[in-house]
């Protein structure tokens, strides 16, 4: 347990947050809807694209387009030699057994969504909701925030839990089998976010939806008890406005510094390649998602300086099997080891 043992999407620990009112689930088709043909084809179809590529991916249209044109302006500002395509998508990349499996295991992820089994494990408008009701109502007295602030309190509360659901995956010796899925990746696109084992997208899904749902109620509670998930979540400007900016950035070949200042607010795309290294030196480094005010409030911040020489992906024996970026092997051992199952002999 390389990094477990240590003393580390986009995170890659994956969420589904739900968009409608707190007390109302977020119907989507189940298996058996789409075989018994119980929503007309089209609505089917919509659904499934938007579990792909929604507003909510960060492989959305827009957001890859947005992320085209920035790289195509650092491209552009760097001097960079040789033609942009193929500065931005490399052959040995795009072409490599690592990408393979990230797209595989992002059209199960997405699947999983468009069946609505991900959503059975997110409760966090019940977790909110029961919150909130022990509080004696608006707690600041009737002049409720607005939206906009509001939805900044939720991205921070938001960005808090993620801090601790991926520290949690990295320093629990039980779960941390799941995380190494998407830390075997050896190169990085912005499809790694979805590299995440399927069992491993409903813990997370289970750990965020107590913690979101705790700070939502509270934030409720104290704020605005008239308020909603999706007055709060549903359209959140930050949230959009990282996926629209550096989120891709994220997961990618192309080396972004913020500088030693802005890294302490902010996760760069130079962090998160940290956070990726196989160098002991920065293991459990840079858990945030977007924000790096947590990793510097309590002690994981690793703040670059000048361009490292970084290999991505796992080098303890045990996460050997991982490293062959074969399907089977990665759905099947993490599994293996979480429940203590002896491996097969060669």
């Amino acid at each position: 347990m390389a990094r477990a043992a240590a003393s580390s999407v986009n995170s890659g620990i994956g969420s589904e947050l739900p968009s409608g009112p707190l007390t109302t689930a977020h119907h989507r088709p189940t298996i058996g809807d789409v075989i018994r043909g119980g929503k007309p084809m089209f609505e089917k179809l919509t659904t499934l694209y938007h579990s792909f590529f929604g507003a909510q991916q960060l492989l959305a249209p827009q957001y890859l387009l947005l992320w085209f044109l920035l790289a195509w302006g650092i491209f552009l500002w760097r001097r960079e030699t040789g033609s942009f395509l193929s500065w931005l998508m490399p052959r040995a990349i795009w072409r490599h057994r690592s990408t393979t499996l990230d797209i595989q295991l992002f059209v199960i992820g997405r699947l999983m969504s468009f069946f609505g089994i991900l959503s059975k494990f997110v409760a966090i408008p019940a977790v909110a909701a029961i919150v909130a009701a022990q509080l004696p109502g608006a707690a600041l007295g009737n002049a409720p925030l607005s939206p906009l602030m509001l939805a900044f309190i939720f991205w921070l509360a938001s960005e808090f839990a993620v801090y601790w659901v991926h520290r949690a995956y990295h320093t629990t010796r039980s779960i941390w089998p799941l995380h190494a899925v998407h830390h075997s990746a050896s190169v990085l696109t912005p499809l790694t976010t979805y590299r995440q084992h399927p069992f491993g997208l409903i813990v997370s899904a289970s750990m965020q939806s107590v913690i979101i749902g705790t700070l939502l109620g509270v934030l409720v509670g104290v704020f605005d008890d008239t308020a909603s998930f999706a007055k709060i979540a549903g359209a959140n400007a930050f949230i959009v406005l990282g996926n629209a900016t550096i989120a891709n950035f994220h997961h990618s070949h192309i080396w972004i510094s913020f500088g030693p200042v802005l890294e302490r607010i902010f996760i760069s795309p130079a962090q998160h390649h940290i956070h990726h290294s196989t160098d002991p030196a920065h293991y459990n480094k840079n858990f945030g998602n977007m924000l790096a005010i947590w990793d510097w409030m309590f002690g994981t911040l690793y703040v670059t300086k000048a361009q490292e020489n970084i290999t991505f992906g796992l080098n303890d024996q045990a996460d050997a099997p991982l490293m062959t970026h074969r399907l089977g092997s990665v759905l099947w051992d993490p599994i293996r080891r979480m429940f203590s199952i002896p491996a097969r002999r060669p």
